[in-house]
């Protein structure tokens, strides 16, 4: 005969698997897309996630942080990302990935075939050999649909078919740029593209106007022009920053031009995560 404290254990074991049960079907076929900007430091790491998918942009310089953060946003029982986006083979960007790839099931990997000679960057590869990871060279065209959104890349035109041995001087050259269009809004994500780079958008017949833009490399002065700026003309501009960096990021020229347009600046060097919540096919609204 069963006692009463064994029972009440038993009892208690049922209506926690009974809430487990109800949270997945709950979170399986929730339409609420999510989209957080990460405050891992001096570097990048953007989730999209709505129901159970989940992209992950870039993964910031610690796997320790960005396990953390994405523990705090993607239930326990989830253990599958489907699409990892490494922009470019710099560590504030790829370095998280490798503990992510570690710890969580990769559906496929998409990044630019840009090499590099760091170990950071050969650990990337090792990790996605090892665990038979699909990799996909990206470039502009190809198209992500997330449920109730789209995710575009815009950036770079090609493949880099032959990527020269040991990676170009600058990596940032080739970084992937992505928009995410969701009913009337949208976000532009510009990795770490220079200045340079930007005339590719500027001179081409695309739609870059956007709600939010995540600032390119960090705030440095050497992205995102007055001329860019006035083509995409953002509503909120968020820099991926790190507490008294040694760069000097955000620079005091790229705040002009953005106060210039008063565009409202989010950084999560001052504001930590960064989250927008998108729903009931309305425009996507910052989180309180």
């Amino acid at each position: 005969m069963f006692s009463k404290k064994y029972s009440y254990f038993i009892l208690l074991f049922l209506l926690a698997i009974s809430l487990i049960l109800a949270g997945i079907i709950y979170n399986s076929q929730s339409r609420k897309l999510k989209i957080v900007f990460f405050d891992v430091g001096q570097g990048d790491a953007i989730m999209l996630s709505q129901g159970q998918n989940q992209i992950l942009i870039d993964g910031g310089p610690s796997g320790k942080i960005e396990l953390e953060k994405l523990g705090r946003h993607i239930p326990f029982w989830d253990r599958k990302i489907e699409i990892v986006i490494a922009t470019h083979p710099d560590q504030d960007h790829i370095g998280g990935l490798i503990d992510v790839m570690k710890n969580y099931e990769i559906g496929k990997v998409i990044d630019n075939s840009v090499q590099s000679d760091s170990q950071v960057y050969k650990n990337y590869l090792e990790i996605i050999k090892n665990k038979n990871i699909k990799r996909l060279k990206g470039k502009a065209g190809i198209n992500i649909k997330i449920k109730d959104a789209d995710l575009e890349i815009l950036y770079p035109n090609a493949v880099l078919e032959n990527p020269p041995a040991g990676g170009p001087k600058n990596t940032n050259t080739d970084s992937l740029v992505a928009k995410l269009v969701y009913s009337e809004s949208s976000f532009l994500f510009m990795g770490d593209l220079p200045i340079e780079k930007e005339n590719d958008f500027i001179n081409k017949n695309l739609d870059l106007k956007t709600q939010v833009l995540k600032v390119s490399h960090h705030g440095s002065k050497n992205a995102t022009s007055e001329e860019f700026l006035d083509k995409i003309i953002p509503a909120d501009a968020i820099i991926s920053v790190g507490k008294n960096n040694r760069y000097g990021h955000p620079a005091g020229e790229l705040l002009e031009r953005l106060k210039a347009r008063k565009i409202n600046i989010l950084r999560t060097d001052e504001k930590g995560d960064i989250e927008y919540i998108c729903e009931n096919k309305l425009s996507c609204q910052m989180a309180n």
